[in-house]
């Protein structure tokens, strides 16, 4: 391999007008980009003058699009297509651009004979040759005639022309459940473009699901590094390009889509990367090789951020729960709470958490995870060669030697992952008065959780995507199909990932729930009965709610309705519904194993805690209780 990946993102896949377009794709660090046609017709710009602009920022006019409809089985209107096609031609002389994108018809009147659709290609192509200018012809998923890559390479093979060529589209080709191989047996030179796009699965017809659904690599559910190493094994030299309609993006911050979008693309050559090494196979251009990943040993601290009104009943819910406060910092109103192996610190401190003009935080609120590893910096150079805002953080009254303690990973506007070497937590615990517990006494506290089993966290609409693919692309977090969940107060879209080591043991799990957000800070709006919780897992959950129950802990009050419904769904032994009943413990069960938990109420308006026991290879999260847990935190 030699020639680098050139990045290149269309126009449509971001908010704004054209030049706030501009400016955002050159700052994410894109090479170059697509026109949208209707991005350059609503622009103020000459052609000249968007040639100079994209010139300004260091960015390449990489092709024009979209030219729709040119054949016809009405000669009259091809003529008129072809008159079209010219002052098209006119346009991009002067933007300085030589590529025009062709897309397959979908018309009634489209050409359904290949031999006069290939006559009539071969028209348009060389009436473009003359123009020095080529074209890319595109199979669109709902063509009338051509609506797969393999029809349109064989037209554009029939056309037999040098200045027509494809475009491979991953949407169109993999919302048809197309197989993608056959990209390998077409000649790198004759695909003049690559257009990539992921998406979730969705059960609605391919046109709505391109035009409103589509998402960057690694923030849905499509297989594009596979696809990346069929069009690397073709030969393939020119940009890798994005484009991507969404509605979300086109109301999103400009900035942080295209930040997003560029990222996607480092991800994706990276897992094209993985998909190739598999095969030995070490064809087509030098991709993006970000530093790899160190193990993880799972959570083992948390912050939240508290207010002075609130602490109070996060103070009550946290012994109840068995934490026990054990430290104050020195100069912070910062306060540590243990329980065996876990930590959350309590932070009062005035500023602690951002909040938009005008908009109060909603309090408490998980503003950090700690996450243990032996080597944090290698994950923070990870996460920078990946476009992921990184902070290293020094703690006082230690040599930082050649590497930092703790380094955080900005994940959410609100939380951030902190990475932190073994050595941290002893070094951050010389910052607080200890009280006078020694130390013995504290491990000697009955233990009830084993870890942290997940992590919820509320995310806004419009971030909700980055989020997501910061989380694969730095950590390989394997997403879970999103469920739309309904509970009392309203449908709740949440979607989890899992971080599995190489032993098959899952170190991390994260849940994220969509919220609506403020459009001026993207702050989360408070959700009466709550969104964002900690789940800790526990070996007996029966063991665990008697203590919590003697820690001063009132099981949430569940409607006996839904134990009747256990026993008729599950056939449940008498005496453990009478049990479960009594301390509030919650079940679900599928062929894999059971599930048990149980909830706090909600402190604040959004944050609780959750205690869990997994028997067997269950991996779900009791879902189909979200309605339960909701009314019953509600009426508590």
């Amino acid at each position: 391999m030699g020639t680098r990946v050139r990045t290149s993102v269309a126009t449509v896949s971001l908010s704004g007008s054209l030049e706030d377009k501009l400016r955002a794709i050159a700052d994410a660090g894109f090479d170059g980009f697509e026109v949208f046609e209707p991005d350059f017709v609503s622009s103020p710009l000459t052609p000249r003058e968007l040639a100079s602009r994209a010139s300004d920022l260091g960015l390449t006019l990489d092709i024009y699009q979209p030219f729709r409809d040119i054949d016809s089985t009405d000669e009259r209107q091809f003529a008129r297509n072809l008159v079209r096609a010219e002052r098209k031609f006119d346009i991009m002389e002067q933007l300085g651009c030589d590529l025009l994108l062709v897309c397959s018809s979908p018309l009634p009147g489209a050409v359904r004979d290949d031999d006069r659709l290939a006559e009539q290609l071969h028209e348009l192509a060389v009436r473009a040759d003359r123009r020095g200018i080529r074209l890319a012809y595109e199979a669109l998923a709902w063509g009338a005639h051509v609506n797969t890559y393999r029809h349109a390479w064989q037209i554009v093979e029939a056309a037999d022309h040098p200045a027509l060529g494809t475009c491979l589209d991953s949407f169109h080709i993999l919302s048809r459940g197309d197989d993608p191989s056959g990209i390998r047996e077409i000649p790198g030179e004759k695909i003049f473009f690559l257009q990539l796009a992921d998406a979730p699965r969705l059960s609605i017809d391919v046109l709505s699901w391109s035009r409103h659904h589509r998402n960057f690599p690694g923030q849905g559910n499509f297989d594009l590094a596979a696809f990346g190493a069929h069009v690397q094994a073709s030969g393939y030299t020119g940009p890798w390009s994005l484009e991507v309609f969404n509605d979300v993006f086109r109301h999103s911050a400009t900035g942080r889509t295209a930040a997003d979008a560029h990222r996607s693309l480092l991800h994706l050559q990276e897992e094209v990367a993985r998909v190739q090494a598999a095969e030995s196979d070490s064809r087509g251009l030098a991709l993006f090789s970000p530093p790899p990943r160190p193990p993880i040993d799972g959570v083992v601290s948390l912050r939240l951020a508290a207010g002075p009104g609130d602490r109070s009943d996060l103070r009550g819910t946290l012994r109840h729960i068995g934490f026990h406060l054990v430290a104050r910092h020195h100069d912070h109103d910062l306060q540590l709470w243990r329980h065996g192996p876990l930590t959350i610190a309590v932070d009062a401190t005035a500023g602690t958490v951002w909040t938009a003009p005008g908009i109060p935080a909603d309090l408490p609120v998980l503003t950090q995870i700690g996450i243990r590893s032996d080597d944090p910096q290698s994950w923070g150079r990870r996460a920078a060669a990946l476009e992921v805002p990184v902070q290293e953080v020094e703690l006082p009254g230690v040599e930082r030697a050649d590497r930092p303690d703790v380094v955080r990973l900005s994940v959410t506007d609100a939380t951030s992952l902190d990475l932190r070497s073994h050595r941290s937590a002893a070094a951050w615990l010389s910052a607080f008065d200890v009280y006078p517990t020694p130390m013995a006494q504290w491990e000697q506290q009955r233990t009830l959780f084993t870890d942290v089993d997940h992590i919820a966290l509320a995310v806004p609409e419009d971030t909700w995507d980055g989020v997501i693919l910061a989380l694969r692309s730095v950590f390989a977090m394997e997403p879970h199909e999103g469920l739309d969940v309904t509970d009392a107060i309203g449908l709740i879209h949440t979607r989890s990932l899992t971080l599995t080591d190489g032993e098959g043991r899952t170190t991390l799990r994260i849940l994220l729930n969509m919220v609506p957000g403020s459009p001026s800070g993207n702050v989360p709006v408070a959700r009466r009965g709550g969104v964002s919780h900690v789940a800790f897992s526990c070996a007996d959950i029966f063991v665990a709610a008697a203590q919590l129950v003697a820690n001063g802990y009132e099981p949430l009050p569940i409607s006996t309705n839904y134990y009747d419904d256990l026993e008729a769904r599950f056939g449940l032994r008498p005496e453990l519904l009478r049990n479960m009943r009594e301390l509030g413990i919650l079940y679900d069960a599928n062929a894999d194993g059971e599930f048990f938990h149980l909830f706090t109420k909600t402190v604040g308006a959004d944050l609780f805690f959750e205690v869990v026991q997994r028997v067997g290879d269950y991996q779900g999260y009791g879902d189909t209780n979200a309605a339960v847990r909701l009314s019953a935190q509600l009426r508590a």
